[in-house]
């Protein structure tokens, strides 16, 4: 009985390490064919430029920008209250004297400014919403910087003072994050390398198949 039941946890647990390799095996395999033939498409809704095609539309983005909480005043009065009226029966003061104190900033903070909808070009990365309209071309990129937890990206340009963070949302980082890589490939000229990576990443996988498990 002891046995049996062992043996059936065994089973349990290669089937698991199968059903998982095999999923992670079919995502590398789907990224590799959308690099090998994905090459982007049009948009109505944004105006494109010649050669310029959509990697990702991300609808219902926020575009976060720092701002300042409501400031505090630290501090206390010192003086004299003198009485200058009477109304209505009752004493009217006002105090002379020297206050000391200081008004202290609020704490910054990152806050939705807009909302509206983010597109991943071969060019560069749009915002598109109701008050706000940012765009960060490719050619002026200093750098970018992903937080997938909190599914949002901030992109440096050198033609903007203040960096662009956009929220998305942690559901989509790592779809934002391979299409981002996918449209600079394009943007560089490195769609080969993007290819020879990803191929040997899915080499690593297939050595790496459960015992016993068929080729995929």
């Amino acid at each position: 009985m002891f046995e049996d039941h062992k043996a059936k946890k065994a089973a349990e647990a290669q089937q698991r390490a199968v059903t998982d390799w095999q999923a992670r095996r079919d995502g590398y395999a789907h990224l590799l064919d959308v690099v090998q033939h994905f090459a982007g498409t049009t948009a109505d809704s944004v105006m494109l430029a010649d050669g310029e095609a959509v990697f990702l539309t991300v609808t219902g983005a926020s575009l976060i920008e720092e701002r300042r909480g409501p400031g505090t005043y630290t501090g206390h009065s010192q003086g004299i209250s003198l009485p200058i009226a009477h109304v209505g029966g009752r004493t009217i003061r006002y105090r002379v004297g020297a206050t000391r104190g200081h008004y202290v900033q609020g704490t910054p903070s990152p806050t939705a400014i807009d909302t509206g909808t983010v597109y991943l070009t071969n060019r560069r990365v749009i915002f598109q919403g109701g008050r706000q309209t940012r765009e960060c071309a490719f050619a002026k990129l200093i750098g970018y910087q992903t937080d997938d937890a909190a599914g949002t990206t901030t992109f440096s340009v050198s033609n903007r003072q203040k960096p662009t963070t956009i929220h998305y949302g942690p559901e989509l980082s790592d779809d934002f994050d391979f299409r981002l890589d996918l449209a600079l490939a394009h943007f560089r000229g490195t769609v080969d390398d993007l290819v020879a990576g990803l191929e040997a990443d899915l080499a690593a996988i297939d050595a790496s198949r459960p015992a016993d498990q068929a080729s995929g």
